[in-house]
């Protein structure tokens, strides 16, 4: 059934124009168009003797398109903008894409795109030897960025279709973000605004954090006796499990 497919295995391998028109199609709002090397080719009299007929269809949705374009340029500002492996171009424009490395690095690739071209690097040996030096990267960026700048390209963002929209939510809990609380854990604000296809928004408060008064003497939940208290924002789940001097219910906040 070819089930490595789901993480990119393949018995055949795939060539470098089927890598790149894939990536296209992510870049095109989820549009695919069967790549060509040819549009026409003329006669010495200027006659048409070959014309390339192509094809497009659509083979993801627009809102799926844009959340991979979304996480892929994270990959690229949070991942690859370092002098070990740069990939953000001198000629400044938005940038989304992904490396990618089989067994034993025999394989080396950097697939990438900006709002007006899409370029994909493979790097490797025929006898399968280990790349040790890895620079798609680097070949990538210098590619790229020949072509903006011969061609003067205008900056461009990435569109954003109708079928997305946005939400304030709470990181650890992936939830709506409540103000005044996710924002004010002493961790550091959890609040964060995400892309969302249309149907798919959170509709409930984040379950995570919680307001709790706190006896500043003991550290514990202030009872009713308790003078020296503050109110405090409590973390009380996470990943790995935080624990409190006293439990807290998460569904309802209460002492247990």
């Amino acid at each position: 059934i070819g089930l490595p497919l789901a993480l990119g295995g393949l018995t055949n391998g795939v060539s470098n124009i089927e890598m790149t028109a894939a990536f296209a199609s992510i870049a095109n709002a989820g549009v695919y168009n069967e790549p060509y090397y040819y549009t026409k080719v003329l006669d010495h009299n200027g006659n048409v003797i070959l014309k390339k007929e192509t094809s497009s269809r659509q083979v993801m949705k627009t809102s799926t398109a844009y959340l991979l374009t979304s996480a892929m340029q994270d990959t690229i500002v949070r991942g690859l903008g370092s002098t070990t492996q740069p990939a953000f171009l001198d000629y400044e424009m938005p940038i989304a894409g992904k490396t990618g490395t089989t067994t034993n690095s025999i394989d080396r690739w950097f697939c990438a795109y900006t709002p007006y071209y899409t370029c994909s690097i493979w790097m490797g040996f025929d006898n399968n030897f280990e790349i040790e030096n890895p620079t798609q990267n680097y070949i990538w960026r210098d590619v790229m960025e020949t072509i903006h700048k011969e061609k003067q390209l205008a900056y461009k963002e990435f569109t954003m279709p109708d079928s997305i929209l946005t939400a304030t939510v709470c990181t650890k809990s992936g939830l709506l973000a409540k103000a005044g609380v996710c924002d004010a854990y002493e961790g550091g604000t959890t609040v964060r605004e995400e892309y969302f296809a249309k149907g798919t928004v959170p509709t409930e408060y984040c379950d995570c954090h919680v307001i709790a008064t706190i006896c500043l003497d003991t550290g514990h939940l202030a009872t009713e006796y308790c003078t020296n208290v503050e109110e405090q924002v409590l973390l009380v789940k996470d990943e790995p499990i935080i624990y409190y001097p006293t439990e807290l219910d998460p569904t309802t906040a209460t002492p247990t």
